[in-house]
């Protein structure tokens, strides 16, 4: 009987040994199966914040493209715009000696002689004509006689003595020429000053 109670006492203790082993297999595979939902949700968190990191990133290069066609855009409407000043800048000088030409046509002449009087009308339509041209092209001339003194449109020379307001331009040497808003050559001009 001893024999018979140490071998069902084995054969208990192999039953409880491969029933702590079965536990012991089922707890590691608990634990893997936590430490693997442990490492997905971690790699959830992980691939969530690059998901994010990718949106922010893309938001800022379709904000940076959206900058550079706003830019590219102005660019070339500015140089559309101003594109002639530098042939404007030539043609305003030829433009002047027109109005040089017209003021100083010697008037007497005119009246007496009909060839000078066509010539002086010659010159007086070519002037109106380039005038129209310009003006067309947005040029506008600044012929400040009589206005306030502008330093943004204007080029003091000289100061005057004057019963007019002070700062007032009493001469005009040079015309000034203007593309839109840009100035391309400030108008020469005296201004007045009161009298001492």
């Amino acid at each position: 009987m001893e024999r018979f109670l140490t071998n069902k006492f084995i054969k208990m203790s192999e039953e409880n040994n491969q029933s702590n082993q079965a536990q012991e297999e089922q707890l590691q595979e608990q634990k893997s199966e936590i430490k693997n939902e442990l490492n997905a949700e971690e790699k959830i968190a992980e691939l969530e914040q690059k998901l994010v990191e990718s949106n922010d990133k893309i938001l800022r290069a379709l904000a940076e493209l959206d900058n550079v066609r706003r830019r590219s855009r102005d660019d070339l409407e500015k140089a559309s715009k101003f594109a002639i000043s530098n042939f404007v800048s030539d043609l305003v000088v030829v433009a002047e000696n027109f109005f040089m030409a017209s003021e100083n046509a010697p008037k007497a002449e005119i009246d007496q002689i009909p060839a000078i009087k066509n010539y002086a009308a010659a010159i007086s339509m070519t002037e109106k004509e380039l005038l129209k041209i310009l003006e067309k092209n947005q040029v506008r001339r600044i012929f400040p006689l009589n206005q306030k003194f502008d330093h943004n449109l204007h080029e003091a020379i000289s100061q005057v003595e004057s019963d007019c307001e002070e700062g007032v331009v009493v001469q005009v040497i040079q015309a000034g020429y203007s593309i839109a808003e840009r100035l391309i050559r400030p108008a020469l001009v005296a201004v007045s000053k009161q009298k001492s």
